[in-house]
């Protein structure tokens, strides 16, 4: 499996993950401007935009790890256009889910939410 296929098992099993929360999702690879947002999902009335990691155990950083400061603050951007673009007026936020592929074949995913802390990017813009 090369690593784009190994990218999309796992927005697969994130998004399976985030559907058993009860979430309801309205879109995937959603391209907006020069961004994509890999998951878009309604939590209650709450619009999340879910960044998806992957990783494999062993790797140098687990995958949350991965999602610094410029990639927030292109998430935000893209995320910030979405919501703009399809009249969204509700709450909304940014969530990372990193799943994780240990030695064995296992696979688990961890929800980090709100990683902007209710900011949409006010200090990072």
């Amino acid at each position: 499996m090369n690593h784009l296929e190994f990218g999309a098992a796992g927005e697969d099993f994130a998004a399976n993950f985030v559907e058993g929360l009860g979430w309801t999702i309205i879109g995937r690879n959603v391209r907006v401007g020069r961004g994509e947002l890999d998951i878009v999902a309604m939590d209650g009335d709450e619009l999340v935009i879910i960044e998806v990691r992957t990783r494999k155990i062993g790797r140098i950083s687990p995958a949350e790890t991965t999602v610094g400061p410029m990639k927030i603050r292109r998430i935000i951007k893209s995320a910030r256009e979405y919501v703009g673009r399809i009249a969204f007026s509700g709450a909304w936020r940014i969530d990372v889910v990193a799943v994780t592929k240990n030695n064995e074949g296992g696979i688990a995913a961890e929800l980090f939410s709100d990683v902007t802390m209710g900011m949409e990017g006010g200090l990072m813009g």
